[in-house]
């Protein structure tokens, strides 16, 4: 190693950085992105005047323009799009699971959604949304005579649930979509009179 090179490796700054759940270290006042598959790891930061690596053992797998100033999200755009399949992955396995739990042979329509090609993601999706606008019993019955009339498309399934809906005479399933912003909260109801008692 020559004395330019070592000099070099002499100013550099390593030490060890963990990723936290969003695929982001934290350095010098600053996040860095991550690739998504190294989040909860703990990597090897590298850092000069001029770049941030970052090393999973002896090999980099991001590097980045170092920045000086404060409070600033660093992020390379496919670490970005990386993060996102990931999320929606997960989010599509979990909402395949509640289905399966909640309603017994639903595997069977989501086995004929790989079959035809379809983008099970979406289907889980609307299934997931009539769950939620109908309830376990009758989207359970639909999706049994779903499964015995050997069709899979949700549009199908919806009307099913609103046939067996309005056969019961049950109350008009009302959509309402308060966006991520608004937090899922339950409420507990209480007796109102102590309203009155606090006059």
């Amino acid at each position: 190693m020559g004395p330019t090179a070592l000099h070099a490796a002499l100013t550099e700054l390593v030490q060890p950085v963990p990723v936290d759940k969003t695929a982001f270290v934290h350095f010098d006042g600053n996040r860095y992105s991550a690739p998504s598959l190294h989040h909860g790891k703990t990597l090897t930061l590298v850092a000069s005047d001029t770049t941030v690596q970052l090393l999973d053992g002896g090999t980099e797998v991001a590097r980045h323009v170092r920045c000086w100033g404060r409070c600033q999200v660093i992020e390379a755009p496919e670490h970005r799009a990386e993060l996102l399949d990931h999320k929606r992955a997960a989010r599509e396995a979990k909402g395949r699971e509640r289905l399966g739990a909640a309603i017994p042979g639903f595997e069977i329509l989501q086995e004929r959604w790989v079959e035809a090609g379809r983008n099970v993601g979406f289907m889980t999706a609307k299934a997931l949304r009539l769950l939620d606008l109908y309830g376990v019993e009758i989207l359970g019955a639909a999706a049994r005579e779903a499964i015995a009339r050997g069709t899979h498309d949700p549009g199908a399934l919806a009307v099913l649930c609103e046939e067996r809906r309005r056969a019961a005479e049950g109350p008009v399933p009302i959509d309402i979509d308060l966006g991520a912003h608004v937090p899922d909260r339950d409420v507990i109801p209480h007796d109102l009179e102590s309203y009155d008692a606090q006059r």
